[in-house]
């Protein structure tokens, strides 16, 4: 979570808003001392992503006006701040929505116009902003993004990349 909250900084994201669920409470500390991170607490995290969605953009509304939204996701391992500023340089122009493509697919870390916000906010259950976007191809502007495709959501998945980690320790 600190290194997710840490590279959209260094992206240039600000303020970075991090949504905590489950275990709010042990995780909240490793964020701490983190310039522009704010962190807000997902009561609902067990009805799904989009809840989640929608408290982080409540609370940044509430901080900040924003022409823009970077969304990202803690599970990510492989997505760093260089992949950020790709996606943050290029939104604009006509399109003002821009998404990862990875693996036949598109889904986050994307970036959104301001109008989009409310439409984020109304989304329900466990699908995030992910299915939203893949309803919208034409108004979507794609970067390649291979490195979104390693989603880290059970101990199995992070088998393999533990295994590469170790691997290249020694």
């Amino acid at each position: 979570m600190r290194r997710t909250a840490r590279i959209a900084v260094e992206a240039g994201a600000s303020p970075v808003i991090v949504v905590l669920g489950s275990n709010a409470e042990m995780i909240a500390p490793a964020l701490s001392g983190l310039l522009s991170v704010t962190t807000v607490v997902n009561g609902e995290w067990s009805t799904g992503l989009s809840s989640s969605l929608a408290v982080g953009l409540t609370a940044l509304f509430k901080v900040a006006p924003c022409d823009a939204v970077l969304v990202t996701l803690a599970d990510q391992p492989r997505v760093d701040s260089v992949a950020l500023k790709r996606l943050i340089a290029a939104f604009g122009g006509e399109r003002r929505i821009v998404a990862s493509a990875y693996d036949q697919t598109m889904g986050v870390p994307a970036v959104f116009g301001r109008e989009h916000v409310d439409a984020l906010r109304a989304l329900t259950g466990d699908a995030g902003a992910g299915a939203w976007l893949r309803s919208r191809p034409g108004e979507v502007t794609c970067v390649p993004l291979d490195a979104a495709a390693i989603d880290i959501d059970t101990p199995s998945d992070a088998a393999p990349i533990a295994n590469l980690a170790w691997r290249s320790s020694t």
